[in-house]
């Protein structure tokens, strides 16, 4: 009985990573375009028209939130690396702890880059 526990346990762990997490997600995305669907068709039968609550520079303005913060941590990641190699310190603390300090920076960056364009768009 204890043979077949361990491998079990295996694939298990491996189903459930690579098949109930992304199935999990697909229904959560699946969900909230349903809601989307039936806030929009609320709207219509009420007579307001969808289009004046959808803003087309929220897409480009997400895409460089998304890639400041994603360089921020790869930045944050690197310069852990480096410092745990050059130094006494240990990697196992200093790249989470860098990685999160530089993805806060990045987005601190973007809500002040889109504050900026935001100001010279009103003026």
């Amino acid at each position: 009985m204890g043979e077949t526990i361990g491998p079990l346990t295996g694939f298990l762990a491996v189903l459930l990573i690579f098949g109930g997490i992304p199935a999990a997600l697909v229904v959560a995305y699946s969900f909230s375009r349903k809601a989307r669907h039936a806030e929009r068709l609320a709207m219509i039968e009420k007579g307001v028209d969808p289009s004046t609550f959808m803003n087309e520079e929220t897409s480009s303005n997400t895409a460089l939130m998304w890639g400041m913060l994603i360089l921020g941590v790869g930045l944050g990641s690197f310069l852990g690396y480096i410092l745990s190699v050059f130094t006494s310190m240990s990697q196992q603390y200093l790249m989470p702890a860098l990685s999160l300090i530089f993805g806060g920076l990045g987005l601190v960056g973007f809500f002040i880059y889109r504050n900026k364009s935001e100001a010279k768009k009103a003026a």
